[in-house]
């Protein structure tokens, strides 16, 4: 008998509950072996594993099985000083990406209430809480705007001098109408996505942008010149262009205010949403300045991020996996080690919901990636899991509580 078709017969007697002791104990072992996982995958093709209410709650079974293993306690949890104490939920991150990816039921990670009830009163009163979505309106320089979510498809709108057009793919792009507009002085537009939205956006020179929820982006409708100016408030990804001018290569500048990125072409993550500027570089290099500091320029490399707090002026740069950075373009959560108010304000920000705090949980860290697009309770019943915390809902208000 070969191991997966072993691991088989164990998982079944797993979600049959009649799984020995000595079993038990090893379960938490099997989930690091990668016949496990294809066990796993095969039965679910062979529909063994039924999502009827009983395998839902073995499903969560499993995930508690996970993360109470004491022997994984050990491993997750780090502490010299008691009060100073950090949770690495690595091994579980690891353990729970991998279940993911053999295709297991969204169910082992959101927990099903006990009380039928309970779960249809939270249910209806999120009811109006929906993730983010295309949405954003474009302030063209003489003050008009454009709702960009009430704009079709394949649409080209004309102003004069240069056209706006929304593709088919909703990607916002302009185009001039003669080559003397260029020539003439640039004109500026503004996008704004507001809470709970997001866009897309290509500028003149090519250069990609990616827009997350509450941000504002000041741009040319056209770029002239040895320079190429923006300004941000909020997050944004960038895909930049190389452009020459006269031989030479054309900086990208970003201004957010307390801060200016001068990039030549590149991709990065800039976050400025009032309290800091977090800056992560993708590819390529970028140079920073802090405005009315002594402090010299800081320069990034690949896999590098500056942080620059607005009471002191000063950056902090490490080395980080920009995909937890960058993960939002591509419709997803990627925390790690993430505190929970900043995991409550991002969620915040996206939903378009209140946050109240009854309670803070002390030396909590939650660490997972999902769906930006996920039903609100489902997100929130997976950060329940993690730590010694509750969420009620209540219209557009969050409580987290005890």
């Amino acid at each position: 008998m070969s191991k997966v078709e072993a691991y088989k017969i164990i998982i079944s007697q797993f979600l049959a509950k009649t799984l020995d002791e000595r079993a038990k104990e090893n379960f938490a072992n099997y989930l690091n072996d990668p016949d496990f996982l294809e066990a796993w995958q095969q039965l679910l093709e062979e529909g063994e594993i039924e999502q009827s209410p009983n395998n839902r709650i073995a499903h969560d079974n499993l995930f508690k099985t996970i993360i109470q293993d004491k022997r994984i306690k050990d491993q997750v949890v780090s502490s010299s000083d008691k009060k100073k104490s950090t949770i690495y939920m690595l091994r579980y991150v690891r353990i729970a990406a991998m279940l993911l990816l053999v295709g297991i039921s969204a169910s082992i990670f959101f927990y099903v209430q006990k009380n039928r009830h309970e779960s249809q009163s939270v249910a209806a009163n999120s009811l109006a809480v929906v993730p983010g979505s295309q949405k954003a309106e474009i302030i063209l320089e003489n003050g008009e705007r454009i709702d960009l979510e009430k704009l079709k498809l394949d649409t080209v709108i004309d102003n004069g001098a240069f056209e706006i057009i929304k593709s088919d793919k909703g990607i916002i792009s302009y185009r001039l109408k003669n080559s003397k507009a260029g020539n003439q002085q640039t004109a500026y537009n503004t996008i704004v996505t507001p809470r709970g939205g997001e866009y897309k956006l290509l500028l003149a020179d090519g250069t990609k942008i990616w827009l997350n929820a509450a941000t504002t982006l000041r741009y040319p409708i056209s770029f002239n010149g040895d320079e190429r100016k923006i300004q941000l408030q909020g997050e944004a990804y960038f895909e930049v262009s190389k452009r020459v001018h006269h031989g030479r290569r054309v900086p990208f500048i970003v201004n957010t205010g307390n801060q200016t990125l001068e990039v030549l072409g590149t991709s990065f993550n800039l976050q400025n949403y009032g309290k800091s500027i977090v800056t992560t570089l993708v590819e390529g290099k970028v140079k920073l300045n802090v405005h009315d500091s002594p402090q010299d320029n800081l320069y990034l490399s690949p896999a590098e991020q500056a942080v620059l707090h607005f009471t002191n002026k000063n950056f902090l740069k490490t080395a980080v996996d920009p995909r937890y950075f960058t993960a939002w373009k591509e419709g997803k959560f990627a925390f790690y080690n993430t505190s929970i108010d900043e995991v409550m304000e991002i969620i915040s920000r996206w939903y378009d919901v209140e946050v109240h705090f009854d309670y803070r949980p002390e030396n909590f860290a939650f660490s997972g990636t999902v769906s930006r697009y996920d039903d609100i309770n489902k997100l929130l019943r997976t950060i329940e899991l993690v730590g010694d915390i509750h969420f009620e809902v209540k219209g557009r208000k969050i409580y987290v509580k005890r």
